[in-house]
This record gives C-alpha cells, sequence and structure tokens, in this order.
C-alpha cells in the first residue's frame, strides 16, 4: 500500500475550483446598441405612461364639459320657465297707468316691483358656467328695479305736494340703455315683462 493508498476519503485534497473562461469584452457598437435600447426603453415607457394620463385628463375634459353643458342648459330652461312666471305675477297686480292718482301709482309700481323680487332670487341661485353672463343681467334687472323704486318716491313726493315726478330709465355700460340690455341678453319670454316695467308712467 502506497502513501496515496493510505488516505482515506476525508483526507482527499479538494480539486481546483474550476474558473470561469473570461468573456471577450463587448465592441464599442454593441455596447452603444444597448444603451440605445435601454434609453429607448425608458422612452418608450414614460410615452405610454403619458399617454395613459394624458387619454384620461381627455375623457375628465370631455365629461367635465358635458356636465356643464346639460348645467347650463338647465339653467336656460329654469330662466324661461321663471320668466313665464314673473309675468303671471306681474298680471295679478295693477298696472301702475291704470291708477286715479300718484300715491296710488307710487303703491302699484311698489306691487310690481315686489313681483321682480322673487324672479332675481331665482335667478341668483341657477347652476352653470355662465355665471358671469348672468350676472351681468342681474344688475341690469337690479338698476331697473332701483329705477322704479326712485320713480315711486317721487310720486309719493308728488302726492304730497311736491314737483311732478318722472321715471328716468336707467343706463347700462357705454350708455346703453338697461332695457335693451335686458331684452337683447334675455329669453323670449321675458321681453313683455321688461317693456311693462320699463314703462311704470304709462
Amino acid at each position: 500500500m502506497t502513501d496515496d493508498d493510505a488516505l482515506t476519503p476525508a483526507e482527499t485534497p479538494p480539486d481546483k475550483p474550476a474558473t470561469a473562461p473570461d468573456r471577450p469584452p463587448a465592441d464599442p457598437a454593441t455596447r452603444r446598441r444597448r444603451r440605445l435600447l435601454a434609453i429607448g426603453g425608458g422612452l418608450l415607457a414614460l410615452l405610454v405612461v403619458g399617454a395613459c394620463a394624458g387619454g384620461i385628463a381627455v375623457i375628465s375634459t370631455i365629461d367635465g364639459l358635458a356636465d356643464r353643458a346639460k348645467e347650463n342648459k338647465r339653467s336656460v330652461a329654469r330662466t324661461e320657465a321663471a320668466c313665464v312666471e314673473l309675468e303671471r305675477r306681474l298680471n295679478r297686480v295693477a298696472p301702475p297707468g291704470s291708477t286715479a292718482n300718484p300715491r296710488a301709482r307710487a303703491t302699484a309700481v311698489r306691487n310690481e316691483n315686489a313681483a321682480v323680487r322673487p324672479f332675481l332670487a331665482e335667478l341668483d341661485q341657477l347652476p352653470g358656467d355662465r355665471r358671469e353672463h348672468r350676472q351681468d343681467w342681474l344688475d341690469a334687472w337690479s338698476r331697473l328695479v332701483d329705477a322704479r323704486a326712485a320713480y315711486a318716491g317721487a310720486l309719493e313726493g308728488q302726492a304730497a305736494g311736491g314737483e311732478p315726478a318722472f321715471f328716468v330709465p336707467p343706463q347700462g355700460q357705454r350708455g346703453k340703455p338697461v332695457v335693451e340690455r335686458l331684452v337683447d341678453a334675455g329669453p323670449d319670454s321675458c321681453d313683455g315683462s321688461v317693456r311693462r316695467l320699463a314703462s311704470p308712467d304709462l
């Protein structure tokens, strides 16, 4: 038995680990191609994310525009209905021209103004994105009601022996009569009421 034969399995020297063969370095063209692929993949991912976000934003915008269009349509319908109701209320009170004296005429003017107030309160509550346009129209209504209230006060002064009262139609922007603004910007269903209220001296 030789010395080699005397070694037990536990004493057998371990084999030398095999080393991995060295890879040849990639050539510059391959490295550039890999880098371009990585950059392109990143850009493609960004484009996909951007397209998804843009699509969601467009859908949200379209939904928002549709909702606003429905609100505006409802507001227009409610304004027209409010104008019809205003005319009904005005028809239930005596027009100023049917009165016998200045004091009775002042009362008739104030009664008509009272018929307008619920109309203005309803318009002020309407939804929609045309609030600025509607506010301008409401301001024109308020100027007309204020001018009528001043006329009623002048009628009371006339009844007490003062000077004759005259209605002074209010003027709007650039000297345009408020009545024209009310007729031009409002629905046709309001025109009759506007013309009646604009002539409290008849």
